[in-house]
C-alpha cells in the first residue's frame, strides 16, 4: 500500500484482486476475460485500465501482494536455519488461512499457464535475492540457473503438496517436515 493512497484506489485494487482469485477457483486463468473480471468486481472497464494494462498485470500485482504478506527477504533461499524455517512457516500459514480457496485455484489451474506464471514470478524473486546476496559477498557453490530453477520448483511443489495432501497435516508440522527434507534429515 502506498502512503496517502486514496481509499477508492485501495478499494479498486481489493475488488479486482478478490474477483480474480474468485474466478480462478472455477476458471482457467487463460479463459478469464476482462468482462468477467469487471462484472465480478463491479469495477468499470475504464477504471480497470486506469490501474492495470491487462489481466496479467493484475495477476502480477496479486502475486506481489501475496508475497508482501509473507514478507519476503533474503531468507527465502535458506531452509535450514531459523530464519528460513520461519519463512516456510509464514508461507504455509498464509496459505492455510484460505486453504480451500487455494486448493480450488491449484486444482482448476494445474494444467494451465497460471502455474507457469507463478514459477516465473518465483524465479524473478529468487534472482533478485541471489543478486542481493552476491552484492553482499556471498557466492553460490552451484550454477545460478540450477539453483534458481530447483528452488523455485521446490517452493511450488511444497505449496502443491500442502494443498493437495489427502491428510490434514497441521501447518507447523508441514513446515518442519519441509525443513527436515531440505536438511536431508529423513530418518531417526
Amino acid at each position: 500500500m502506498v502512503p496517502n493512497e486514496k481509499i477508492s484506489t485501495r478499494r479498486t485494487y481489493l475488488l479486482l484482486s478478490q474477483a480474480l482469485f474468485s474466478l480462478l477457483e472455477d476458471t482457467l486463468f487463460e479463459k478469464i476475460t476482462l468482462t468477467q473480471l469487471c462484472d465480478h468486481s463491479m469495477v468499470p472497464r475504464s477504471t480497470f485500465y486506469r490501474y492495470f494494462e491487462d489481466k496479467y498485470d493484475l495477476l502480477y500485482y496479486c502475486l506481489q501482494t501475496f508475497f508482501d504478506t509473507v514478507r519476503l527477504d533474503k531468507d527465502i533461499i535458506y531452509l535450514k536455519d531459523g530464519k528460513g524455517r520461519a519463512f516456510v512457516a509464514k508461507l504455509i500459514a498464509v496459505m492455510d488461512k484460505n486453504k480451500s480457496s487455494f486448493q480450488k485455484i491449484c486444482q482448476t489451474n494445474k494444467n494451465g499457464i497460471f502455474m507457469d506464471i507463478l514459477r516465473n514470478y518465483m524465479l524473478q524473486i529468487l534472482e533478485q535475492t541471489v543478486t542481493q546476496l552476491e552484492a553482499e559477498g556471498s557466492k553460490l557453490k552451484i550454477s545460478r540457473p540450477v539453483f534458481l530453477y530447483l528452488l523455485a520448483d521446490l517452493y511450488i511443489s511444497m505449496a502443491k503438496c500442502y494443498l493437495e495432501s489427502e491428510t490434514d497435516c497441521p501447518p507447523e508440522t508441514f513446515s518442519n517436515d519441509i525443513c527436515l527434507f531440505a536438511a536431508r534429515d529423513f530418518f531417526s
